[in-house]
């Protein structure tokens, strides 16, 4: 009774492991842009913590990235 269960939880094991397999899956390569990452401004006041100011609704470092500030 025992090598019963034990056959039958590895053969359980080998039917759903078949089934993970396959080829992968055609993909293209897709230019992902430029995404914009940032602290949101604290609201009412728009409070940004240490040096960062706010621009366009986001806390930014304008000391270590002046392009952002201008």
């Amino acid at each position: 009774m025992r090598g019963f269960w034990r056959s039958a939880v590895g053969l359980m094991a080998v039917l759903s492991l078949a089934g993970c397999g396959g080829p992968p899956e055609e993909s293209t390569d897709v230019e992902l842009g430029e995404s914009e990452q940032g602290l949101a401004c604290r609201y009412p006041d728009d409070y940004c913590p240490g040096t960062t100011t706010c621009v366009d609704g986001l806390c930014r470092d304008c000391i270590r990235y002046p392009h952002w500030c201008q």
